[in-house]
């Protein structure tokens, strides 16, 4: 049975408002979860930093995981009061049409619906191809650029799905937006809180900004905090619907997915062979992945100091990544949260200095 306190962090993670470049709600909502279990901080582009200290200063163990979610920005009004906006992130526009979405704004958060022209408009040459995000519209209810303006709507506000998180009638599993990466916050703030002061590091925990729209957040901390490891903590893709494709790795309730390579990165084998191992010995399900697309944030923190940092990607695997509805399976964030504990404890000086200096394993 999954624990009822990491489904609520859960839910509440993802139900945050923070776009790339407008993380506050998610930030002050991780360090209220994470108070009294970690000593906070925050980096001047608004990353936030959990300390927990165990039995060593070093190795200093990174755990990453980003608070944005991929969004929108309005650009303008046009005459009928209809919005336009611009991406915060990656979307493929047909999977916004006829979704609703929330603006936030001075005076509040504003409900609306990602319009198009309907099916009866349409050309013959246009019913053949799928509309470019150019052509979308957000449809608030206003009839003038006057009203808009009198909801305080304005050019640069952001915008995120309009959607509440819940389960699904098959047990365990959530459907809800911003997954990628909340799935990922969410066990950060679990490990944190569930961790003991006896693993052999410190271990700190990291939210950064801005991950949608190129890694910024992290390259940034990396260069502030300078970690020996790095873990990232992601919402990874699954491949188990239909149309995915004959290798699938990454099944729904399958367990984590533990990354070896991505077009960004080739990991740390001789890191993600450790974390297998781990796995194996407290009987945990897991999963292998080496992606034939996407990237993480892990390929900053790789490189970005001077002599590079051992990394590995940690996802849980989410359906419809990058959509209004994503779908997790709850015992996946359990056993995560389980392996990254586990992980922790094996990371003490000696292995860290093995892992540096034989990367293959």
């Amino acid at each position: 049975m999954f624990s009822s306190e990491l489904v609520e962090v859960m839910i509440r993670l993802s139900e945050a408002f923070g776009p790339s470049g407008f993380e506050r709600e998610v930030r002050e909502l991780m360090g209220n979860l994470l108070a009294g279990s970690a000593a906070i901080s925050y980096d001047n582009l608004g990353s936030i930093l959990a300390v927990h200290q165990g039995q060593a200063d070093e190795p200093k163990i990174l755990l990453a995981a980003h608070l944005d979610e991929v969004g929108l920005m309005i650009r303008g009004s046009l005459p009928g009061g209809y919005l336009k906006a611009v991406p915060l992130g990656s979307w493929w526009s047909p999977a916004l049409i006829a979704q609703q979405v929330l603006i936030g704004s001075r005076n509040g958060k504003h409900r609306g619906v990602i319009g198009a022209k309907p099916p009866h408009y349409l050309e013959e040459a246009e019913k053949n191809r799928q509309p470019g995000m150019g052509e979308l519209y957000i449809d608030v209810g206003a009839r003038s650029q006057t009203e808009v303006a009198e909801l305080g709507i304005a050019v640069g506000d952001p915008v995120v799905p309009a959607v509440k998180t819940d389960f699904l009638s098959v047990t365990n599993t959530l459907i809800g937006k911003a997954f990628d990466d909340r799935a990922g916050c969410a066990v950060l703030v679990q490990v944190i809180r569930e961790l003991s002061n006896n693993h052999p590091n410190r271990v700190i925990g990291a939210g950064t900004v801005q991950e949608e729209v190129g890694m910024k957040g992290a390259r940034a901390l990396a260069n502030l905090v300078r970690p020996d490891i790095c873990i990232v903590l992601e919402g990874a893709p699954a491949d188990d619907f239909p149309g995915a494709g004959g290798i699938m790795q990454g099944k729904l309730g399958a367990g984590p997915q533990l990354r070896r390579f991505d077009p960004s990165m080739i990991a740390n084998q001789h890191l993600v062979n450790l974390a297998i191992k781990t796995a194996q010995s407290i009987q945990l399900p897991y999963q292998v992945a080496v992606r034939e697309g996407g990237g993480t944030d892990g390929s900053a923190f790789q490189i970005q100091t001077t002599g590079g940092v051992p990394t590995i990607v940690i996802g849980v695997p989410v359906r419809y990544a990058h959509s209004h509805h994503g779908i997790i399976h709850c015992g996946d964030l359990e056993a995560t949260v389980t392996l990254v504990k586990a992980l922790i404890q094996r990371l003490d000086a000696a292995t860290v200095n093995q892992i540096k200096l034989n990367p293959w394993g």
